[in-house]
């Protein structure tokens, strides 16, 4: 069947399925491993690559190859189904990073704890992933944008707020691509291949979001649009970051199921700024 695209919220059930399936197959469910195959299959298509980038590497105190919540999850007897990325090189402290060994005791205990009163089942792995993922978030590191960053013209004609409209659309252009496939639909490609092509093609989407966050901190602004101007800046760079750090995470499957679950609240958020700032020209201009 083929698949479509649309440009807009993605599905919650979608992205929050494959978080899901990403934590189960940490503590080596098949069921959740088949899962997030299978799903991140329902939205693979060809497309051509993107620039290769360069990844994060986790925290590898012993030099095994494998990350250290992984070893610790090993210790345990629990199976890892592990990915990797083409490179790796250090990053600046991120405390998505330590998330593995935030979440590792809930993992270890429900699951020793099912084994240990032999009552462990693939189903009741799948509820242990569940219960956790329903609660697991990334932790923010974006530092939002003040009314100081911008250019604030007191002139709020409906001329100026014209201008206005139209300064932000060339700001934005760089964003704006009817026939590209949601974001989360590129970051499902790499997880049912492994490819990182997949990953490369979702940095430079990233890219073009900065751009135009980039870009709209430029744009002078009237006094009466500040609020919603500020609000749609902020609601670019907090989705860019998830991206980016979609992509640099990518070999860590704990963070990657936390920033899938706040590529939800993101991406809402930042399709209803822009669904505000649309408000505002009708409201300023239209009437």
């Amino acid at each position: 069947m083929e698949t479509r695209y649309t440009r807009g919220v993605s599905s919650i059930a979608v992205t929050a399925a494959l978080s899901v399936a990403i934590l189960i197959a940490a503590i080596g469910s098949y069921i959740g491993s088949a899962a997030a195959s299978k799903q991140a299959r329902a939205v693979t298509e060809a497309r051509e690559p993107a620039e290769q980038q360069t990844y994060v590497a986790i925290a590898d105190a012993d030099g095994n190859g494998a990350p250290d919540w992984q070893d610790e999850l090993a210790r345990g007897d629990i199976a890892i189904g592990t990915t990797s990325s083409a490179t790796t090189t250090p990053s600046e402290i991120d405390p998505v990073a330590s998330l593995g060994g935030a979440v590792m005791q809930s993992l270890v205990s429900g699951y020793l704890s099912l084994k240990e009163y032999d009552s462990y089942t693939p189903e009741r792995g799948e509820l242990l992933g569940k219960t956790i993922a329903s609660n697991l978030r990334a932790p923010a590191i974006f530092t939002p944008h003040g009314a100081d960053e911008l250019t604030i013209d007191a002139d709020i004609s409906q001329e100026r707020i014209l201008r206005y409209r139209a300064d932000m659309r060339v700001a934005t252009a760089p964003m704006v691509d009817l026939n590209a496939e949601p974001e989360f639909s590129l970051f499902a490609r790499y997880i049912a291949t492994g490819d990182t092509s997949w990953l490369d093609a979702l940095s430079s989407v990233a890219t073009k979001y900065r751009e135009a966050e980039t870009n709209a901190l430029t744009v002078p602004v009237p006094a009466s649009a500040t609020e919603v101007h500020l609000r749609a800046v902020n609601a670019l760079g907090k989705y860019t970051e998830t991206l980016e750090r979609l992509v640099r995470f990518a070999n860590d499957p704990i963070a990657t199921g936390a920033l899938l679950r706040t590529y939800n609240d993101d991406e809402r958020e930042m399709f209803l700024a822009f669904d505000a700032l649309a408000k505002y020209y009708v409201a300023h201009v239209e009437n």
